[in-house]
């Protein structure tokens, strides 16, 4: 009997809900482990990053980051059963769209978390109940959570009362480009999902779906992308392997590779600029309306990791995606950032421990 990996993470959580799915769907065997300050640490300890979720094999070794996990099994696994397109230009398109949702959803996801008063009752009683290592009342560790949360992912991170519409606008505008996409197919390429899929994961089940403000938004205004939760939630490798697998470049994408473009593929040039010029925050818009937040290392790797691939592709396969995206979006793409960051992270899996200087999430070191 294979000994399921260990999953250190929540229930609630963005990141840990998206490699769930993604696990459910390969047939990897997995435990869900609550994370605690303590077993934090023992991670940080093997990867170097505090962050949640982190994955421990059997043998001892580690796996982290959804992305680079994701990569991992395709790579360790590939017929079990594939997910990611065979076709380059589309396989290109899917981590676009991934990473836009992995990153840019972020924010208006633990805004609509933690500032509406409904949400954050719910979610702060839930980590006072749940993280029983904390010491205290329950009363205070709500309390806890609720300013913790609220000053370092929403506020902290560029919220204001002047922007709040705008940083909705990125969870509607969302969830409009994928119901037009979800009357069409069931997978946000094709007819089976990818990690542009796994991607959207993310922010639209363990938040979007299951919070109750934005979950009531989707399930009033995008039943297709309520539907289609689900049906990732519920996948496995017997019922992807008879799915047609994505080969080509899909139709329909445009609203949603327009929102990318609008905003997001702006953001991260502006991030890796202030980052190459030693800034700490960067100025950028979301919706429409100005944001100044925190420069993150990790959106520069981000963004070169997208250079990469774009460069990588051949001429023909560059001018297929070119075409399918907004005039000009991806030029800056063919460039790489003036300062890039190096990955804090080594060849997946990680064997014995690291250095002990450990980062965030963002991967900023101190």
């Amino acid at each position: 009997m294979t000994t399921p990996i260990i999953v250190y993470g929540t229930d609630c959580s963005y990141y840990t809900g998206k490699i769930e799915a993604y696990l459910k769907a390969k047939g990897i065997a997995y435990r869900l482990e609550p994370f605690t300050p303590a077993n934090m640490r023992r991670c940080a300890a093997h990867t170097g990053i505090t962050q949640i979720p982190q994955l421990e094999l059997s043998d001892g070794s580690w796996l982290i980051d959804t992305t680079l996990i994701m990569q991992h099994y395709e790579e360790a696994l590939p017929d079990r059963p594939a997910l990611r397109p065979s076709d380059p230009a589309a396989s290109f398109i899917a981590d676009l769209i991934e990473d836009f949702a992995d990153e840019w959803l972020w924010r208006p996801a633990m805004h609509y978390r933690w500032s509406f008063a409904g949400s954050a009752r719910l979610m702060s009683g839930w980590l006072a109940e749940h993280l029983t290592a904390m010491p205290g009342p329950q009363f205070l560790k709500r309390a806890y959570w609720y300013r913790r949360q609220l000053g370092v992912f929403v506020r902290g991170d560029g919220v204001t009362p002047a922007n709040r519409t705008g940083v909705e606008a990125a969870y509607l505008d969302s969830l409009r480009a994928l119901e037009a996409v979800f009357a069409e197919r069931p997978y946000v390429m094709g007819t089976r999902p990818c990690q542009a899929d796994f991607g959207f994961m993310a922010p639209m089940f363990r938040h979007f779906l299951c919070d109750p403000v934005p979950g009531r938004v989707m399930r009033n205004d995008a039943p297709g992308v309520h539907e289609w939760a689900a049906r990732m939630w519920n996948l496995s490798p017997v019922k992807v392997a008879a799915m047609t697998p994505v080969t080509e470049l899909p139709r329909h994408l445009e609203p949603l590779l327009a929102l990318i473009a609008r905003d997001y593929l702006p953001y991260l040039e502006a991030n890796a600029r202030a980052f190459a010029a030693g800034d700490k925050m960067v100025a950028s818009h979301i919706g429409g309306a100005p944001i100044t937040e925190p420069v993150k290392p990790y959106r520069v790797w981000c963004r070169d990791r997208l250079h990469t691939a774009f460069m990588a592709l051949t001429p023909e396969d560059r001018e297929r995606v070119t075409a399918l995206c907004p005039p000009g979006a991806l030029m800056q793409l063919a460039k790489a950032s003036s300062k890039p960051v190096a990955s804090l992270i080594p060849a997946l899996p990680i064997k014995g421990r690291v250095a002990a200087k450990t980062a965030d999430s963002w991967w900023r070191q101190g």
